[in-house]
């Protein structure tokens, strides 16, 4: 799943892997609240290979 965040130096939001989170907030990104990110095509795709569907 991915997470939207935000950066008060900067007027984009950007969506980033969940995972990813710690590290963009360290350099002091924000997650926005009660907007969570799309989960791509991309990363649908792993999971059904993944789980081997």
């Amino acid at each position: 799943m991915s997470v939207r965040m935000s950066h008060d130096g900067i007027d984009q939001e950007i969506e980033v892997a969940e995972i990813s989170v710690p590290q963009y907030e360290r350099s002091g990104w924000k997650v926005v609240d009660g907007q969570p990110g799309k989960d791509t095509a991309a990363a649908k795709g792993r999971r059904r290979a993944e789980e081997g569907n």
